[in-house]
């Protein structure tokens, strides 16, 4: 595991197959001396090394190369150990609403309703 991805991938791809924890993506460690690479892992991709490393508290992918030093990672570190973790959606089409027709009088109706309770709940309120 030592090719890099020569052309950038788009990180919202990368994240949706790390989020759906694709066998494609795998994870390195940094072998940098600083602290900071305890919270974060290496992305790769189809065994070649991509310019993203993965939150270990939150899942985010953060583009970063060598020459960017730490500074990046602790910052979003330091944002990310204030915020209450998420729980991420692996397969968001399972809340999937099955899309049914509603006939026109049914909406009609329901505007209709809707129209006349703004009307008379809507009111100006005097101090």
């Amino acid at each position: 595991m030592d090719k890099e991805i020569d052309k950038p991938l788009e990180k919202s791809i990368l994240q949706k197959l790390v989020d759906e924890c694709n066998e494609r993506v795998t994870y390195g460690t940094n072998k940098g001396k600083s602290e900071v690479w305890k919270h974060f892992a290496v992305v790769w991709l189809d065994d070649a090394a991509t310019s993203y490393v993965k939150c270990g508290r939150c899942c985010t992918l953060l583009r970063w190369n060598s020459r960017d030093g730490t500074n990046g990672l602790r910052a979003h570190l330091a944002y990310c150990v204030t915020k209450k973790p998420q729980t991420k959606l692996i397969n968001p089409n399972v809340f999937a609403v099955v899309k049914k027709t509603i006939p026109a009088s049914v909406k009609s109706s329901v505007a209709d309703q809707m129209v006349s309770m703004c009307a008379k709940d809507v009111r100006y309120v005097s101090e």
